[in-house]
């Protein structure tokens, strides 16, 4: 069977694209409008899915960095080698860590003050971390002198 050209040639100009047509400019007049308010959305995103980041990387240096110093063990290399490892060349500006002992507890904090360069998000955010461990060699049971 021989093709008919009249009916290819309906065929492609049902199916090919008109450049000079009316029909679709509003699509891409809306994508250009909404532009920026989607770029600024995931601008923000970004911005907090690393605070997240962040805060969970030092939350748990924190927690490891308590658990050895706990048992007498340095635990600010601890802390260091977990952050760089979860969060690279970031986490220099995660540098300082205080620490405390209260009584039977090692409280250790992260305050960090974190420049951020993204358009629509902050200059900078807030990274707080607290832990709180238990020293070792306390049990919970009576002094050697006993209860009374």
């Amino acid at each position: 069977m021989i093709p008919d050209p009249l009916m290819m040639q309906k065929h492609r100009q049902r199916n090919s694209i008109q450049l000079r047509s009316r029909r679709g400019l509003s699509e891409p007049l809306g994508f250009l409008i909404s532009l920026p308010a989607w770029w600024a959305t995931i601008g923000v995103l970004l911005v907090l899915a690393f605070w997240f980041w962040s805060l969970a990387a030092n939350m748990i240096g924190l927690t490891r960095s308590g658990q050895a110093l706990a048992v007498g063990q340095n635990g600010e290399a601890a802390r260091k080698s977990f952050v760089a490892t979860a969060l690279g060349g970031y986490a220099q500006d995660y540098a300082d860590a205080a620490y405390e002992t209260r009584g039977r507890a090692v409280v250790g904090s992260v305050d960090a003050e974190v420049d951020v360069h993204a358009f629509p998000s902050p200059d900078t955010i807030t990274v707080k971390a607290r832990m709180v461990s238990r020293l070792e060699q306390f049990y919970a049971r009576p002094p050697d002198a006993g209860w009374e």
